[in-house]
C-alpha cells in the first residue's frame, strides 16, 4: 500500500484538445504531493499538444513527456494503457485533457490510500464549465461489484490513483469499450476483491464542454453502452439490463435522424420505465442546470 516514500506518474490522454491541456498540465505539476513525471499521450498526430507539453516542460521541476500513439484503437483507454506502460511510478494517476485536479488531489488521495491499506483512492467531483458549475458524482464507501455496473457509481478515468501492481494486474483499461471504460475497470477491481478509499471532497474538476466528449447523446454512445453489456452480460441482473437499455433508447430516442425512430425508442423508453417512473423521469429531465452545454445534459448512468 502506498507510504511515504511511494513515487507517482501521471498519465494525460489527449485528443485534439490543446486548448485545454495546459490547464490538465498545471493542475499536475502544482499539487502539495509532488509528482515524479507526467506523460501526455495523444492518439493522432498533434502539434499543438505537442507545444503545449514542450512548453510546460521548459519549466517544469519533473519529466512531462508528449508521446503519440499510432498503433491500437483510438481513444483514452489504449492511450491510458500506453501511458501507464511507459511510466515507473509506484502509484499511476490519470488525468483527461479537459479535466483539472484541485491542489491537494494527490496528497488526500495518497493520505486515504495509506491509511486505508488499499489499492485505490478516489475523489468526488464537481462539473463546471465556462459560466457555472455544480457538485458531481459523489462515490460511496463499501460498494460491491454487483452494484456498479448499471449505475455510474461516482469513478471516471480522472479521479482516482491506483497502485502500479493492481493497475497491471487488472490488464488496465479495455481498450475495445469506447464508452464506460472507467465503469469496467472498477467493476472488474472490485469483482478481483480489491478495496479502495474515498476523499469525500470535490477535488477532481470536470469540464463540460462541446469538443467531442464520450458523453455526448449520440449513436456512438448507444453502441458503446451494448457492447458494454455484452461483455458483462453475465454478472447483470434483470433490473441492471432494465437500466442499461433505458439509457440505450433514451439515447437513440434523442440523437436518431429520423422521426419514426425517434418515436420507436421513446415507446421503449416508456415501456420499460412504467408510467410512475417515466413521470419522474420525465420531471427530473427537465431540472436542467444553467451550465449544462446543449447535446451533453444526458444524466451518465
Amino acid at each position: 500500500m502506498p507510504e511515504t516514500g511511494d513515487t507517482v506518474s501521471v498519465v494525460i490522454p489527449t485528443h485534439l484538445r490543446a486548448e485545454f491541456l495546459g490547464d490538465a498540465i498545471r493542475s499536475v505539476l502544482t499539487q502539495t504531493h509532488p509528482v515524479s513525471e507526467v506523460v501526455v499521450v495523444s492518439d493522432v498526430p498533434d502539434a499543438d499538444a505537442a507545444a503545449v507539453s514542450a512548453s510546460a516542460a521548459e519549466t517544469s521541476p519533473i519529466p512531462v513527456r508528449y508521446v503519440e500513439r499510432v498503433e491500437g484503437p483510438r481513444g483514452a483507454s489504449g492511450s491510458r494503457n500506453h501511458g501507464a506502460a511507459l511510466t515507473t511510478g509506484d502509484v499511476i494517476g490519470f488525468l483527461d485533457d479537459d479535466d483539472i485536479w484541485e491542489i491537494d488531489f494527490v496528497a488526500k488521495c495518497m493520505d486515504a490510500m495509506t491509511k486505508g491499506h488499499v489499492d485505490l483512492g478516489v475523489s468526488w467531483i464537481v462539473e463546471f464549465s465556462d459560466q457555472h458549475e455544480k457538485p458531481g458524482h459523489s462515490m460511496d464507501d463499501g460498494l460491491r461489484a454487483d452494484q456498479v455496473l448499471a449505475i455510474n457509481p461516482g469513478i471516471t478515468g480522472s479521479n482516482f490513483l491506483i497502485r502500479r501492481p493492481a493497475f497491471v494486474a487488472l490488464g488496465g483499461f479495455d481498450q475495445d469499450l469506447p464508452v464506460k471504460n472507467d465503469t469496467d475497470f472498477f467493476a472488474r477491481f472490485l469483482r478481483e476483491g480489491r478495496t479502495y478509499a474515498v476523499v469525500p471532497e470535490r477535488l477532481l474538476r470536470q469540464r463540460k464542454h462541446r469538443t467531442g466528449q464520450l458523453t455526448a447523446v449520440n449513436e456512438a454512445r448507444a453502441r458503446g453502452t451494448e457492447l458494454f453489456m455484452a461483455k458483462h452480460k453475465d454478472y447483470l441482473s434483470p433490473s441492471d439490463r432494465r437500466e442499461l437499455r433505458q439509457l440505450v433508447h433514451r439515447i437513440r430516442s434523442r440523437c436518431s435522424p429520423h422521426p419514426v425512430a425517434r418515436a420507436y425508442h421513446l415507446a421503449w423508453v416508456a415501456a420499460l420505465y412504467g408510467p410512475t417512473g417515466l413521470i419522474r423521469k420525465l420531471r427530473s429531465g427537465r431540472q436542467k442546470s444553467a451550465y449544462e452545454v446543449a447535446g451533453f445534459s444526458e444524466p451518465q448512468t
